[in-house]
């Protein structure tokens, strides 16, 4: 029997997991001979040459991991390639288990979903189309049975499933971001999220663990992605990781190559900070959901989270200044009004983290917010990714203004462009954060620009709100630390008679790529080193000087 195992990802730098952990269950668990083959494209892609791409392998099987980024183009492959094929289509993954007798009965053209872990239940689902078995054997499975739609219960899951880090994996990575599994399920059970729904946490074993670190560091990737939801639940494992990190890098894992964790950072260990501590630029990232700083809020989604903890922990983090530190707010919850939201925003804003994004809620099948209106009520897109509308607390109108001031926040802050910028007008002006990006991105209305034209927006808008020389100072030294090859708008280029001194002076001292910006308001000399690496924010890195620099 041959098997393709397709997947459509959001982004070609994503390298999917799923499809290679099924065929690792086929491989491992399968009875019958199977050849299983995976396919993967993107959501921006020519979807029919994929559909006849998967037709020409000409597979007696087709599978499809489904989420919300690809759920509806996968759809429309599905019933495409039913046209074209007899061959059985089964759907699993997250977007279509907590809903599979709706999408068997709305969807003629597909035969099966899978719901839960697939590694065992899709190679038994294999064998048992193989022989003509009995459907009820397959855990898990949505089937029809004489017109009527049926469910299986789902297997409890337990074990390390086998790697699905194998030689055919591998040459397909390309240098893609990897994304690396070490225990799934999640301690907590909050009412927006799938991960505490789906299994009862459990860790993977240490020595496979360790040992698909070395291969998928040496892989070629320069980003290895934990997916764990919450990857310090257990401190003890997490600490055991990140020093087996430490201690194998620039021997078995090159030194460009950087972990993502994504962790619940109130929950900290000493042991932790100190490792981190320790640990090279660059060599971590950290995302750290916070959700929101309403006590209230999180009560009532069964978010467990310690603020004053959390907020200590966090500053703490981003002080080591060795890694990039991400955190992330959800517009839309429960009981958090546009104030509460602005309270949280400021909050997260002083922290100081490298990226504060802002996510706006989504009401996921299978999540409690979705399942139990009464408890969780708003209006939501029916739509994937079923992003919310309007809530008892938030307005349809207040929602849309935020989403402008996500697109600020995105490119005036979480780009790292416009710091310099951002300092003067928050630190020394006084603009309260959540108000600069929530009035400001509504001002540019999300219009498409290129970096310069954006440049003179942030000047249009606040140069009557301040000492404009200071903010065309700021805005000028922005641009030069943030790109090497901008066409800096000729407004920011302050004609200074220090100017050419200035230049020759630290071109002839440094040797390096430097650019120049004599600051006359404020009596400073701007130096970036555009041959310099970049740091945390994605800048050049530069330095202020007083004028008598030049008379040494």
């Amino acid at each position: 029997m041959k098997i393709a195992i397709c997947c459509l990802n959001s982004k070609y730098i994503h390298a999917s997991l799923a499809p290679w952990c099924l065929k690792s269950g086929v491989e491992k668990f399968c009875e019958s001979k199977a050849q299983c083959k995976v396919l993967e494209s993107t959501i921006n892609a020519d979807i029919i040459a994929f559909a006849d791409s998967i037709i020409n392998e000409k597979p007696d099987v087709i599978s499809f991991s489904c989420y919300i980024w690809n759920v509806n183009k996968t759809f429309e492959i599905c019933e495409y390639i039913k046209t074209k094929t007899n061959a059985v289509i089964v759907l699993g993954g997250p977007e279509v288990s907590y809903r599979a007798v709706s999408v068997l009965n709305d969807n003629n053209f597909i035969d099966f979903v899978l719901c839960g872990e697939g590694e065992v239940s899709f190679a038994k689902l294999v064998d048992t189309l193989v022989t003509n078995g009995d459907f009820t054997d397959v855990d898990g499975l949505c089937y029809r049975e004489k017109g009527v739609i049926l469910k299986n219960p789902e297997a409890e899951c337990i074990g390390t499933p086998p790697s699905p880090y194998t030689e055919d994996f591998y040459d397909n990575l390309k240098g893609r971001i990897a994304y690396l599994e070490t225990s799934r399920g999640c301690p907590y059970r909050c009412a927006f999220c799938l991960s505490g729904r789906c299994s009862k946490l459990r860790f993977f074993d240490m020595e496979q663990v360790k040992t698909d670190i070395l291969n998928l560091a040496l892989s070629g990737t320069k980003t290895i992605k934990l997916v764990d939801r919450t990857f310090n639940a257990d401190s003890k494992r997490a600490n055991e990781i990140i020093k087996f990190i430490l201690e194998q890098r620039g021997i078995h894992i090159p030194e460009n190559v950087c972990f993502h964790f994504e962790i619940a950072g109130d929950i900290l260990t000493e042991e932790t900070f100190e490792l981190l501590k320790t640990a090279p630029v660059g060599l971590f990232q950290l995302e750290i959901g916070m959700q929101s700083f309403n006590e209230d809020t999180l009560k009532a989604i069964n978010r467990k989270t310690n603020t004053e903890r959390l907020i200590k922990n966090i500053k703490r983090l981003i002080s080591f200044n060795n890694m990039h530190v991400h955190i992330d707010l959800i517009a839309g919850l429960t009981g958090e009004d546009i104030r509460s939201f602005e309270r949280s925003f400021n909050i997260g804003y002083t922290l100081g983290a490298h990226m504060l994004q802002m996510g706006f809620l989504k009401l996921l099948h299978g999540a409690d917010m979705r399942e139990k209106p009464d408890k969780y009520p708003c209006e939501f897109n029916p739509e994937p990714p079923y992003e919310v509308t309007s809530t008892p607390w938030l307005s349809e109108e207040e929602i849309y203004g935020l989403k402008k001031c996500e697109d600020a926040l995105e490119r005036l802050y979480n780009s790292g462009r416009f710091l310099l910028t951002l300092d003067y007008l928050i630190n020394e002006i006084g603009f309260e954060p959540f108000r600069l990006f929530f009035d400001f991105g509504n001002f540019v209305d999300g219009s498409k620009m290129n970096l310069s034209e954006y440049a003179l927006r942030v000047y249009e808008y606040f140069s009557d709100k301040c000492d404009k020389d200071i903010l065309t100072e700021r805005l000028h030294c922005d641009l030069l630390s943030c790109s090497s090859a901008l066409q800096i708008p000729e407004i920011f280029k302050a004609k200074h008679p220090l100017y050419r001194r200035a230049k020759n002076h630290f071109t002839y001292n440094t040797h390096d790529k430097v650019k120049v910006a004599v600051l006359g308001k404020s009596e400073k000399i701007f130096v970036v080193n555009q041959s310099g690496k970049k740091d945390l924010h994605g800048r050049y890195p530069y330095e202020f000087f007083e004028f008598d620099i030049l008379d040494n």
